[in-house]
């Protein structure tokens, strides 16, 4: 057998040997930083934990809202590129006459309107939260709630986040699907969320989502929406782009609505002249959830690029609240309880009423975590009800105990009065439950008027 000799020098043999050595050590160092780096940072691709973890499911979800809210948030863009509005914003930029949200650093708005409360913490489902002034919908469950100005402790499990939409805003939607392509081919939509005021507004720019200088050819579409007097309103204001795939609004969503209209027409307004036409909703094209106060408009087919207007006839006297139950009133009777008198035609709607803002309001609120404690004062505006043998009370106490998971108790009572109370003890327990994460029950309490709302956790239905 031949030997193959090296020509290389002794000291380049061993150089050559100590390079090898050396690159052997290194990659024993990479494979160990590569397992300490694993043991340290979980991996962070949320398939890597399975078709149905929590992490995944969660995460396409929010995706999926994303996506359904790309209009809202490109519309946002247009107007950081036209007037330097900001995208993301802090809550200090909208309520700056607020001191409180001021330090707010863990929440932040998409624009004046979507209000986003995220989980930075781990381990934790319940996070410190600041609602500012304003009426707020959970975007979710598509309520209202109550709280308002106030820090609250927001329970948000592993698979959500907090999302609000703020009253007064109307949001352009579209269906959602895995990429923007797909998506802009899709119906679009509108959620109406009304204020205080019964009033809403927004806008929406569109155009074909790749050209360049659109907004400076005109080459785009542009609405502005708003909701007044019952009135929804989709006001083109630049129509010079035509999109391929002859997008059209098909569904409309309106938060806040507590009775469900008699009727909603729907009238064209010609871009380019002509006569405005109306044609009546069927009613199997509207559904109104009471309880939630929503109300949804199904297959309208508007055509973007094109002017509307829809108006929602509701009775308003349906809503009015019985002053005088017991029958045989009058308008003498009626305004003796310092209620309002007004004949009406539609069945059911009575003749005597409350006003819209009789009744108490909260003017202290304590709250721990095992109840709430609240003062409540009539508005004296009205004169007492008329009832010699049952004065009104001017200011009375509310106390709400929580005392299970499935049990909870309140009381309303004159504080510096005592009243006879039937003697009867209540099997309850000695100490209430303060563990919020294992209630079956949510209690809301809206401070003007004053009300209490029970709901029941699992399904959102006010009990």
């Amino acid at each position: 057998m031949a030997l193959i000799k090296c020509p290389c020098s002794q000291d380049q043999a061993d150089t050559d040997t100590s390079h090898k050595l050396l690159i052997s050590l290194l990659e024993v160092l990479r494979a160990e930083m590569i397992g300490w780096m694993l043991e340290a940072w979980p991996p962070q691709d949320p398939a890597f934990y399975g078709a149905d973890s929590v992490l995944l499911r969660s995460s396409k979800h929010y995706l999926m809202i994303r996506y359904t809210l790309l209009p809202y948030l490109y519309t946002l863009f247009y107007k950081a590129h036209t007037t330097g509005e900001t995208v993301v914003r802090p809550l200090v930029h909208e309520f700056y006459s607020d001191s409180n949200t001021w330090e707010v650093d863990r929440q932040f708005l998409w624009g004046k309107h979507l209000l986003i409360t995220p989980v930075l913490d781990p381990g934790t489902d319940t996070i410190k939260a600041y609602i500012p002034d304003a009426v707020w919908y959970d975007y979710e469950t598509m309520e209202h709630i109550s709280d308002r100005k106030k820090h609250v402790d927001m329970h948000l499990p592993a698979d959500k986040l907090g999302l609000h939409i703020r009253g007064g805003a109307i949001l352009p939607t579209q269906k959602p699907e895995v990429t923007t392509t797909y998506s802009r081919r899709n119906p679009m939509g509108l959620i109406v969320a009304l204020d205080d005021n019964n009033q809403a507004a927004g806008e929406l720019f569109w155009d074909d989502g790749d050209s360049r200088d659109t907004v400076e050819n005109g080459n785009y579409v542009h609405y502005q929406f708003s909701f007044v007097n019952g009135n929804l309103t989709l006001q083109v204001t630049t129509a010079d782009y035509k999109d391929p795939n002859n997008l059209k609004f098909e569904n409309i969503t309106f938060l806040g609505v507590p009775l469900s209209p008699t009727s909603i027409s729907v009238t064209h307004i010609p871009t380019e002249g002509g006569r405005a036409k109306t044609t009546v909703l069927p009613n199997s094209n509207f559904d109104h959830d009471a309880a939630k106060q929503v109300l949804f408009l199904y297959s309208l087919s508007l055509t973007l690029g094109e002017s509307y207007t829809i108006h929602l006839e509701i009775n308003e006297e349906l809503e009015r609240f019985d002053c005088y139950p017991e029958g045989n009133a009058d308008e003498t009777k009626c305004k003796e309880r310092g209620c309002l008198w007004k004949q009406s035609t539609t069945e059911g709607a009575p003749w005597c009423y409350y006003p819209s803002d009789y009744g108490y309001a909260v003017t202290k609120r304590e709250e721990t975590s095992s109840g709430i404690t609240l003062d409540i004062t009539r508005n004296m505006k009205y004169r007492s009800s008329g009832r010699p043998d049952s004065p009104d009370v001017d200011n009375l106490r509310v106390q709400i105990w929580y005392h299970t998971s499935n049990m909870l108790q309140f009381k309303i009572w004159d504080p510096t009065n005592e009243r006879f109370e039937v003697p009867v003890p209540l099997s309850v327990p000695s100490t209430p439950d303060t563990d919020e994460s294992k209630r079956l029950y949510r209690v809301l309490v809206s401070e003007n008027p004053f009300g209490i709302q029970v709901i029941r956790d699992s399904t959102g239905t006010k009990m």
